[in-house]
């Protein structure tokens, strides 16, 4: 009996023994290490900034000599996110429409020259929900809200010779809110970095009469307007 066991002993090691060289023979049997978006179980910081373009398709874009519909510009935008787990992320952000297309025409005073330049600015935050999240790839939805400022710069740009008092322009802004929804997307480049396009849609609600300068010229963007955005980025990730 106690050459039995030995015998079985010494064959249960050796089965073992086995056991274990096949398997560090081969790689695909030991576990696989996490990565990608896959790996983002744990807080992490991230910032994404981009460019695109900005579409209020049914704005009245207006000045003393009339109105103009629709309008477009070149954005640039900036966003700073806690991403909690792999689903969920938050933040804020802010969008820069710095090159409207679309400009009423001006009526100066008599005897002065002036130019005329709209810029967009919006602060929002941001919710993020992922639905899907793959080892290179993901998609999310959001949901947006925030501030948004319109700002109407009228500049002097010829006096003919007459001597000017105080500042050569003046600037009318227009604040109002912002609400709206997003989706996007993202492709992992390397452990850190990621580019990542979006689209946006939302509604500025700002005041319906418009504001006026001492030579009543008017802010040229009033009233409820939808705004659609398309954007690409670039995107920097750290775990905390």
């Amino acid at each position: 009996m106690s050459k039995s066991w030995h015998f079985g002993a010494l064959l249960a090691l050796g089965l073992a023994s086995t056991t274990a060289r096949a398997h560090a023979a081969d790689p695909e049997s030991e576990p696989r290490v996490i990565s990608g978006f896959h790996a983002l179980d744990r807080p992490t910081g991230m910032a994404e900034a981009g460019f695109g373009w900005l579409t209020l398709p049914g704005a009245k874009v207006c000045s003393q000599a009339g109105c103009k519909d629709g309008d477009t510009s070149f954005e640039l935008d900036a966003w700073q996110l806690y991403r909690q787990n792999v689903r969920l992320a938050f933040g804020a952000g802010l969008l820069l429409g710095l090159i409207p297309t679309t400009d009423a025409p001006t009526r100066d005073p008599m005897g002065i020259e002036r130019n005329h330049s709209r810029k967009y600015l919006t602060l929002e935050g941001m919710l993020r929900y992922y639905p899907y999240v793959a080892e290179k790839s993901e998609f999310w939805v959001g949901l947006t809200g925030g501030l948004v400022v319109v700002s109407d710069r009228f500049q002097v740009v010829d006096v003919y010779d007459k001597p000017l008092l105080g500042p050569s322009g003046v600037t009318i802004r227009t604040e109002g809110g912002t609400l709206g929804i997003a989706l996007g997307g993202a492709y992992e480049l390397s452990q850190h970095w990621s580019l990542g396009g979006s689209f946006r849609f939302g509604n500025w609600f700002l005041p319906n009469k418009p504001a006026q300068d001492p030579l009543e010229d008017k802010a040229s963007v009033s009233g409820r307007n939808s705004v659609f955005s398309l954007g690409f980025n670039v995107a920097y990730r750290i775990s905390l």
